[in-house]
């Protein structure tokens, strides 16, 4: 009897706990991990001791924080009005105010450096966004090139950075460009024409380090490496769209690279940034692909990228996208056998974003078998064979193949009516429609929905506040994982307590026993 009442005395000290909840949550997260294959990793751990390198290569990534973060950095407050050229002493006599570059470099230094006259890396930030108007993690990276290439021009060792120094390398390599090879001159390597992967990984690391928005990933090594493959897969995706690995000044200029670096600099939230940063982004990616990978090789075979969207796609399409579609960094001897992450990242922004020049080709060169660059009535057919056959193995009513085509025609308006080529898909009037084709020829679930689509939501997607299919479908996608994560969570609490009030009745039934036991017989 003592045993049970003292025992009823600690639970009722133990759920009086103020860190009880978090205590529970935590057990309830260890066991799920262990037990549950599509667990996700939500509790951040305190102590900075905890080493994310040695956790199961099946733990997903961290939901973004929901509360709403009002730090700002402080370098974010300062102008970044930039300053174009470096007026010579003999010319800025006798001005009071001058707003050349060595003017505004030595401000500067009068300010955060009085007595060396120098910069350090720590003080070095409002240089890189005052005067050379870059977003302010590029600071640690600037800094380095800066020593790097006057090291190696002088032979000398230094640690800090000179208004010399400044001088010699704003005239070699800032001031004769303009903004766009500005930035491709500081990312690519100083004796190469091109960016390459590996370019963009000291400037990923920065963001990780310095934004507010990823502060929260921290104590998530792996996880920061894996976001940070993410952003610069997304780059080349867009960027690179030749897919050779290697980004050309003439496609820093055509795209939108330069704008995203400085936006994500600005912008706190960086889910507001859709264009390559977004953490939901890489959050769907990521879990998409993880689902796939059931071995936890970080491979995706083709009967793995069978399941994708419910088996949406055709054994013909998969087999194609194995053989002939567009890899960011090129193929291996094996690549035929998998998809890599990387691999991966592109054929999902492709297939789920069908109204881009990108996408457009990525599945136009799967659907051309023959390589001619058009796609004629034989190679259609062969495709929407497979789809036929599914159709009637599921119980849907057929749509012939010639009523398809004749649909899919009306749409695209073809220069040619005997071919399709990649342009046709690419006109502006058909851009928002031109996937159709696609989806009927290898994605039966999404032909399906086409088939029988409302007017009224199809107005809706057009009035509302995504600009691209791809970011409706990540925002719908990373609410489903929120709310899934959220179920469980909620059922395996009600698991717990229904197991804590079943002891608490044992222990009671226990107690009236061992009472009735003690008492002597008439």
């Amino acid at each position: 009897m003592a045993a049970a009442i003292k025992m009823d005395e600690l639970l009722v000290a133990w759920l009086g706990n103020d860190t009880v909840y978090e205590d529970v949550r935590k057990l309830v997260e260890s066991y799920r991990a262990a037990t549950d294959p599509l667990a996700h990793k939500n509790q951040e751990r305190d102590s900075e001791d905890d080493n994310t390198d040695d956790s199961p290569r099946g733990v997903i990534p961290p939901f973004y924080p929901k509360e709403k973060r009002s730090r700002r950095r402080l370098n974010n407050e300062q102008p970044t009005t930039p300053f174009q050229t470096w007026i010579p002493d003999s010319q800025c006599e006798g001005i009071i105010e001058s707003t050349s570059v060595r003017d505004q470099i030595q401000l500067i230094i009068e300010e955060v450096s009085p007595e060396t006259k120098s910069f350090s890396v720590e003080n070095f930030c409002r240089v890189t966004k005052e005067v050379f108007n870059f977003p302010s993690y590029f600071n640690g990276p600037l800094f380095d090139r800066i020593i790097h290439l006057w090291n190696s021009k002088q032979g000398n060792s230094a640690s800090t950075i000179s208004l010399s120094m400044l001088k010699w390398f704003w005239l070699n390599e800032m001031e004769p460009f303009d903004l766009s090879e500005r930035f491709f001159r500081l990312l690519k390597q100083p004796a190469s024409n091109y960016i390459a992967r590996d370019d963009f990984l000291p400037y990923i690391k920065e963001l990780l380090n310095d934004h507010p928005g990823l502060e929260f990933l921290s104590n998530h090594a792996e996880f920061q490496e894996k976001y940070a493959v993410t952003v610069i897969t997304r780059i080349f995706y867009s960027v690179n769209k030749c897919h050779s690995g290697k980004i050309t000044l003439r496609q820093i200029r055509r795209s939108d690279l330069l704008g995203a670096f400085h936006q994500v600099d600005e912008e706190e939230d960086i889910n507001k940034v859709t264009r390559y940063f977004s953490y939901e982004h890489f959050y769907v990616l990521y879990c998409r692909f993880w689902e796939l990978d059931h071995d936890r090789d970080y491979r995706i075979t083709r009967e793995d990228l069978l399941k994708y969207g419910d088996h949406s796609l055709s054994h013909m399409i998969v087999d194609r996208i194995f053989d002939a579609a567009p890899r960011p960094f090129g193929k291996s001897e094996d690549s035929k056998e998998f998809l890599s992450y990387e691999d991966f990242i592109f054929f999902m922004l492709s297939e789920e974003d069908k109204a881009n020049e990108v996408s457009v080709r990525y599945w136009f060169t799967c659907v051309d078998v023959d390589g001619d660059g058009k796609l004629n009535n034989m190679e259609m057919r062969s495709f929407y064979a497979v789809q036929l056959h599914r159709m009637q193995c599921m119980g849907h009513e057929i749509v012939p193949f010639e009523d398809m085509l004749c649909q899919m025609m009306d749409m695209i308006k073809p220069s040619n009516p005997e071919c399709l080529v990649a342009e046709d898909f690419l006109q502006q009037e058909c851009c928002q429609v031109s996937g159709a084709l696609f989806d009927a020829l290898f994605n039966l679930n999404k032909y399906l929905m086409f088939e029988q689509r409302d007017p009224f939501v199809e107005r809706q997607k057009r009035e509302d506040e995504f600009e691209t299919d791809w970011d409706r479908f990540a925002c719908i996608d990373y609410n489903r994982l929120a709310m899934e994560e959220e179920a469980r969570e909620e059922e395996a609490m009600e698991i717990d307590w229904v197991t804590v009030d079943d002891e608490d009745e044992d222990n009671e039934e226990f107690s009236g026993m061992a009472a009735l036991a003690s008492e002597a017989p008439f």
